[in-house]
């Protein structure tokens, strides 16, 4: 039984009885959990039938209530097991289940797949009647948290933020720990409601319209007002995705920052403070990374699509910072659970470090054509598709394709990563160049690949 996809389990309409088999098959390796939710209306229920199945396998549980996934993360070090309910930056009708080690880490593939195999071969053990496990309630998690990112940043210098919560689980930190650091924080959509009244949770333009709309008035008021330079400056805005462990920036502009540049910028930031020499990314992160920071002679390894895949890299090569073009950052200096509250306060850090606006950095970083394409394919189909175009890539491509996440065949002006959803039935392909026409013809001859032939593709 296939449940988890790249980030846990998400699923519309999550069936409860599904909920209460993870909290069950959970129960059979770890007897300390702790959960947490983010806002969806259907938290509650979930969140009640994980921790039936918890109880009726003899797990004792901690119950920390609404909370962002970092607090979860931080959380689980004191337990076998930590699990969030979220689905992420998906509509209100999505629900989820996440798994967390005590290192801060969601589980691996492989401990992933054992809970599967609980569920599916039903190998679960019911406790005794006087060994149910027992719930308790802990409502210092928020603190604890928040207390640990003030230890850990570093911010002298006052800031004009705008943080927009999408009415989850970042409400509950987020405008608060930027208030903390001395930023004066405008909070918009932050009040809690699991419908997301004030803006869907993904962090994109559609999206965040409004909200960059409204850094733009801020910062053309204060122009007209000469008053740029006192009171924290131009504003900037932090945007959160649904249970804040993405985020993205907004500068004084009012433009989204590109997420490929801002990584760039950040790990520039990293690199130019610590004296690091390697940054951990993943096979969809632009090259203007490597352009950004190649007079730094950094080494940019890059990773399977996913945090598990950057936590792991991150150990592996003694890094400190790994970060996905989504905006899903991990800062293994502070701790392993993606943070994009950090990541947000952290940009306030090099900001600060380098003297220059948010807009300033972002416009360092050199531009390229990036198109996508998505294209149907079926699951059962997904396997015997990637295998042609591994095997047929090289002659379209004139290159042997990189194979860790996909296939991604890096040519002298520009790249092309075609690889599977992991979440919906598609193949898709991504393509960058140094112009427009390039970008066209890499892309066109990646659809051509996929379709190649009928007995990998029905039409």
């Amino acid at each position: 039984m296939k449940l988890f996809g790249t980030s846990g389990i998400r699923m519309k309409n999550l069936n409860p009885e599904i909920a209460y088999k993870i909290g069950f098959a959970v129960s059979q390796i770890a007897k300390n959990v702790v959960i947490g939710r983010d806002t969806r209306t259907t938290g509650g229920l979930i969140k009640n039938a994980l921790i039936t199945g918890l109880l009726n396998g003899g797990s004792d549980i901690t119950n920390i209530g609404i909370v962002p996934t970092p607090t979860l993360g931080f959380s689980a070090r004191n337990y076998d097991v930590g699990i969030m309910i979220t689905a992420s930056h998906n509509p209100p009708e999505y629900n989820g289940i996440k798994l967390f080690n005590k290192d801060g880490t969601a589980f691996r593939p492989e401990q992933e797949k054992q809970i599967e195999k609980i569920v599916s071969n039903k190998d679960f053990k019911r406790a005794d009647w006087n060994c149910v496990g027992s719930v308790w309630k802990d409502e210092t998690a928020i603190k604890k948290y928040m207390d640990f990112i003030l230890e850990n940043v570093d911010i002298n210098k006052p800031f004009n933020v705008v943080v927009d919560c999408a009415n989850s689980a970042g409400c509950v930190a987020s405008p608060y720990l930027f208030t903390d650091v001395g930023a004066h924080v405008i909070s918009i959509n932050a009040h809690i409601d699991g419908r997301f009244v004030g803006r869907m949770p993904e962090p994109n333009e559609k999206n965040l319209y409004e909200t960059m709309k409204m850094i733009k008035g801020l910062n053309e008021n204060k122009d007209k007002n000469n008053d740029n330079n006192i009171n924290g400056g131009r504003y900037i805005g932090i945007a959160h995705d649904g249970d804040a462990d993405r985020m993205i920036a907004i500068d004084e502009k009012g433009r989204l920052t590109d997420f490929d540049k801002l990584l760039a910028v950040f790990s520039r930031y990293i690199v130019e403070k610590t004296g690091q020499k390697a940054i951990i990314t993943t096979v969809d992160a632009s090259m203007a990374v490597d352009e950004y920071l190649k007079d730094l002679n950094v080494k940019v390894i890059r990773t399977k699509v996913g945090d598990v895949a950057v936590s792991e890299a991150l150990n592996k090569y003694n890094a400190i910072f790994g970060g996905e073009p989504s905006g899903t950052w991990i800062h293994k200096d502070i701790h392993l659970t993606p943070d994009g509250i950090l990541s947000g306060l952290r940009i306030l850090e090099m900001m600060e470090f380098y003297g220059k606006e948010l807009c300033e950095l972002m416009d360092e970083v050199p531009s390229y054509v990036n198109l996508r394409e998505k294209i149907p394919c079926p699951d059962d189909k997904k396997v015997n598709v990637m295998n042609h175009v591994i095997e047929n890539g090289e002659k379209i491509y004139n290159v042997i394709p990189e194979t860790i996440d996909g296939a991604r065949f890096n040519l002298e002006d520009g790249w092309v990563l075609i690889r599977p959803s992991g979440t919906e039935p598609y193949i898709r392909v991504r393509v960058e160049a140094k112009d427009y026409r390039v970008a066209k013809e890499l892309l066109e001859k990646g659809i051509k690949l996929i379709k190649m032939e009928n007995e990998y593709y029905d039409k």
